[in-house]
């Protein structure tokens, strides 16, 4: 008999029916076991032996991309989404929607039909997005596309907010996201 199923108070029908165990009872019930009786929970051999996680830990991406470009792609991109945007929203007129930025965050709130938050992360030298439709995506600049790409689902930024802002708004967006490399001066 598991020497854990005597002193955790769970009823055994909790267990069968694959029910989790409280942390509470759980805890009380390994401080109650024995030096040897939690040796025998941890199985034989154990100590040394690495720790294996169901989930593998993320996997970073580290661009290649030199620190000075980075800040003129992403300073170009938020450049021209910030102009691109406030002339759409000037185009539409209503007074729920706005565009905002400052320090690097780009928010733009559309009444409410949610808010999206675009910022800069130079420490992973990536553009970070949260959106009210597609969630939080974390976009990588790939000099081959000259764009910014999701790396999960390879679409670029520009096509995403392409898409979200026509569905959204009723009608045809481009925020000219592409070619950023060519932009630089």
């Amino acid at each position: 008999m598991n020497p854990l199923k005597r002193y955790c108070r769970v009823p055994s029908r909790s267990l069968q029916l694959g029910r989790r165990v409280p942390p509470a009872n759980m805890l009380r019930g390994i401080h109650a076991l024995s030096l040897q009786q939690r040796a025998q929970l941890s199985g034989p051999n154990t100590q040394g032996q690495r720790r294996h996680l169901a989930t593998p830990p993320p996997q970073v991406k580290h661009s290649d991309l030199p620190q000075h470009l980075y800040h003129q792609y992403a300073d170009i991109t938020m450049d021209t989404m910030l102009e691109s945007i406030e002339s759409l929203l000037d185009d539409i007129g209503d007074p729920e929607y706005e565009v905002e930025y400052s320090s690097g965050v780009l928010t733009l709130k559309l009444g409410n039909q949610g808010t999206y938050v675009i910022n800069k992360q130079p420490p992973n030298k990536q553009i970070w997005l949260s959106s009210p439709f597609s969630g939080p995506k974390r976009y990588d600049f790939v000099p081959e596309q000259d764009e910014w790409v999701y790396a999960r689902d390879g679409r670029s930024l520009n096509d995403l907010l392409k898409q979200e802002l026509s569905d959204t708004l009723g009608r045809d967006v481009d925020l000219g996201l592409t070619g950023v490399s060519s932009r630089v001066s």
